[in-house]
């Protein structure tokens, strides 16, 4: 009888400051918020590791699309993929910079171009590196040209440009390796049926 009494009257207390929790919780007090400044580039990273998350579900829908649309050529799909991309991150870029000018904005192109020539050509993901250079120049002050006037400005795009092709080469050059070792590996297996049914 105790054991009940004593398990009841905990219960109570564990309810009733759970009562007063909840009010305290619900009453109106003023709020005085601070923001750090670095919150900022923490929700952009934030963004952008969603993003780069979200990346590996692409090969499904990219499949799925291949399937459904009949493209059969890499190359053909490749172009549909960097239109698309640059057809949804370019109004948002915009949207972004009228605001105020965002950092390094063309990470978001960057990112697009790295996808075009790692699941599709090197030729799709250079049309969109032009793609995102012309946005680039048009989101830059003076805005709404493709004049670009500052010397910063200047150098913000050619890095931009240099580090993207950068990436086009090395992604490139390393999915022709994979291609190769897999050949070569195809040749030594098909060598070795071969030889074992010509010892037969």
């Amino acid at each position: 009888m105790t054991n009940k009494v004593s398990n009841r009257t905990i219960w109570r207390a564990i309810g009733s400051a759970f009562s007063i929790l909840l009010l305290v919780m619900a009453t109106p007090r003023r709020a005085s918020a601070y923001v750090d400044p670095g919150s900022g580039a923490m929700l952009w990273q934030a963004a952008a590791a969603a993003c780069i998350g979200s990346l590996f579900y692409m090969r499904r829908v990219v499949v799925w699309v291949r399937r459904h649309v009949d493209f059969r050529s890499q190359r053909a799909m490749g172009f549909v993929f960097a239109t698309a991309y640059a057809l949804v991150v370019s109004p948002l870029v915009l949207a972004l910079c009228r605001n105020g000018q965002m950092p390094r904005f063309g990470d978001l192109f960057l990112l697009g171009v790295m996808l075009t020539v790692y699941f599709f050509t090197w030729e799709a993901a250079t049309y969109l590196l032009g793609l995102g250079v012309l946005v680039s120049a048009w989101v830059l002050p003076p805005d709404g040209t493709l004049a670009v006037v500052q010397t910063q400005d200047v150098y913000r795009l050619i890095s931009f440009t240099l580090v993207s092709l950068f990436l086009i080469c090395l992604i490139a050059r390393v999915k022709a390796g994979r291609v190769a070792s897999f050949v070569r590996q195809d040749e030594g297996i098909s060598g070795m049926t071969v030889e074992t049914a010509s010892g037969d």
